[in-house]
């Protein structure tokens, strides 16, 4: 019996660091050291290209990688990456998105989109 809980204990704490690993490199999209561009997975070369999305400062080899991360954001960053900029929260859903000025945003409902569509400059001025 001891060994079974030790043992649910030991892959309880691994599982527990692993998330929190996985959670903190969603939430410092490719700001670390690492210099790989998260489109097109070769060497970011000096800055690189900066581009800030909802906040987040991403960084790519190239203008090319940007305007494609620009047209589906959810592709690189991944659905746990997703913010609705109406709501401020990280519950946006890959199906539910809208283009403003040739950049996708994502939402949580069909309520955020509706608003976003009708003044995305209110919404979008909280991330500046």
């Amino acid at each position: 019996m001891k060994k079974i809980i030790f043992l649910s204990l030991l892959l309880l704490s691994i599982y527990t660091l692993s998330s929190n690993k996985i959670f903190s490199n969603i939430n410092s999209v490719n700001s670390d050291s690492s210099g790989i561009c998260i489109v097109s997975g070769e060497a970011i070369e000096g800055d690189g290209v900066k581009y800030l999305y909802l906040n987040k400062e991403v960084k790519f080899c190239c203008k090319g990688c940007e305007k494609s991360f620009k047209k589906e954001p959810a592709k690189y960053l991944g659905a746990a990456g997703l913010w609705c900029p109406v709501c401020n929260e990280g519950d946006a859903k890959k199906e539910i998105s809208l283009v403003s000025s040739g950049v996708k945003y994502y939402f949580c409902g069909k309520g955020c989109k509706n608003k976003f569509s009708k003044a995305p400059e209110t919404y979008l001025k909280n991330y500046k």
